[in-house]
């Protein structure tokens, strides 16, 4: 039981790792490649600014379906996180109302033999025997 929650707490680590290195790797090749486009580029400046801005434009919607993805998969993994977090607490509830019983019903054994041991120690009236 606890090995599958550290295995999804490993696997939204994993994740959220994964995504940001992609998401910065698309980055960085999005700008190099406007770069070597900007300077190979055997256009006129008005139709090249034109191009720039539909692959700025395709950019942002890709980047913004990562982030909405990012979201979602957040979304997700915190939900998931949220009831494996109340499962562990009603399982650790259990296991301490248990024990707490069972140190309730020792403390009465433990209560009827001293008890029981002091009326052996001691006569009726209470003094000591020896």
């Amino acid at each position: 039981m606890d090995n599958n929650y550290e295995n999804q707490a490993a696997e939204c680590a994993s994740f959220s790792r994964n995504l940001g290195q992609k998401l910065k790797f698309l980055m960085i090749g999005g700008s190099v490649g406007a770069a070597i486009a900007l300077l190979f580029a055997p256009k006129p400046g008005r139709e090249l600014r034109g191009d720039i801005a539909d692959l700025a434009g395709k950019s942002y919607d890709k980047t913004l379906a990562a982030a909405n993805e990012m979201k979602h998969r957040t979304a997700e993994f915190y939900g998931t996180a949220k009831e494996t977090g109340s499962e562990v607490l009603d399982v650790v509830s259990d296991g301490v109302s248990a024990i707490k019983e069972k140190v309730a019903v020792g403390l009465v054994k433990i209560g009827a033999t001293d008890e029981g041991s002091a009326g052996r120690a001691f006569g009726p009236e209470g003094s000591p025997i020896l």
